[in-house]
């Protein structure tokens, strides 16, 4: 399905939320604080994987293997996630809740959501730390304390822990690089991976000094205004463009990208446009909600398919890729 959660055979959703249905309100919810057994076996993520050897057909017809390389697949439905090196050391799912459970703190998180994407190729977990971030300007404008770990069965990503704030009103995530601290680490899928929880215990050690840190930025922003010809040159800044040579105008793709940041900085949710705050905000709205991406066979889909299918790709646009850049580059020009 377009929304790219893994549905098993039998239509159960491999996510689950402590909170709501999300995504479409799709998968399981529960009310009250899991363990990280109980978050696994809600997300239906309790499989493991295996690797095993790739073959392709001689000139006889004979099967040969294929010198360094495996695939990795489930062992419930036997579904290849992926070609890897025969040097790949897999990280089973119990691993990492277990890991993110060790390193976080028994008891210390809520398991927020949990699932995976693309038949089981990402498996993804979130929780939530305690205690909010509070706006001096505005206390109705809190902010949630929350990391996000991400594990990949394919070998296209490390696993990885990001630290990811997430404001409430619009449930648009405020991660950035802040001075010295930081936001994320990566174990690679090697042999001496467990050797890696002391430095991803450090790092999550210093999450309290990142979101105070945070805190004051927050408060930095939303006590700093700021004037029209202000935002006008932030978004020049932010994305730059050189008119047509033929035209003399900036391309009409880049311009719709300013113009959208722009109504958000001004109307997005909880913004006016006058302070660096809701510029900071305008910007993480548009690049987890608004901000499109190539959807191929679109024009095959249905409107919730496709809305579905933009969804799933601004969520690792955002907190991986091309949105993850503009949104520091963003922080970076304002507090400069």
């Amino acid at each position: 399905m377009a929304h790219n959660l893994t549905i098993q055979e039998d239509g159960t959703v491999e996510f689950f939320s402590a909170v709501t249905k999300g995504w479409h309100q799709l998968g399981q919810t529960s009310e009250r604080k899991l363990t990280w057994q109980e978050a696994m076996e809600e997300s239906k993520t309790g499989w493991e994987v295996e690797k095993v050897p790739v073959l392709h057909q001689g000139a006889n017809g004979e099967l040969l293997t294929v010198p360094n390389q495996v695939v990795v697949r489930r062992t419930d439905n036997f579904n290849s996630l992926g070609v890897v090196s025969n040097t790949y050391q897999t990280i089973q799912n119990s691993e990492t809740f277990e890991f993110v459970n060790e390193i976080v703190g028994e008891g210390q998180a809520c398991w927020d959501t949990a699932g995976s994407i693309d038949g089981g190729r990402i498996v993804f977990m979130q929780v939530e730390l305690e205690g909010n971030l509070f706006l001096n300007a505005n206390p109705d404008d809190k902010t949630l304390k929350k990391v996000l770990f991400i594990n990949s069965h394919d070998g296209s990503k490390a696993f990885m822990g990001m630290i990811t704030p997430i404001r409430v009103v619009c449930q648009n995530t405020l991660n950035a690089a802040l001075g010295n601290h930081k936001n994320q680490f990566k174990i690679y899928h090697r042999k001496n991976y467990q050797s890696k929880k002391q430095e991803a215990q450090k790092i999550l050690g210093l999450a309290s000094a990142y979101y105070d840190d945070l805190q004051t930025v927050m408060n930095t922003l939303a006590e700093t205004p700021v004037s029209h010809s202000y935002i006008q040159g932030f978004l020049n800044t932010l994305i730059p463009a050189l008119p047509d040579a033929a035209t003399g105008k900036i391309p009409s793709r880049t311009q719709n990208r300013r113009d959208d940041i722009e109504n958000l900085i001004i109307n997005g949710k909880g913004n006016s446009g006058r302070t660096k705050w809701d510029i900071w905000n305008g910007v993480t709205e548009y690049v987890d909600y608004k901000g499109g991406s190539r959807i191929i066979g679109k024009k095959d889909m249905d409107s919730n398919d496709l809305m579905e299918a933009y969804a799933s790709q601004r969520f690792e646009r955002a907190i991986l890729g091309t949105g993850a850049v503009l949104k520091q580059k963003a922080m970076d020009l304002l507090l400069n």
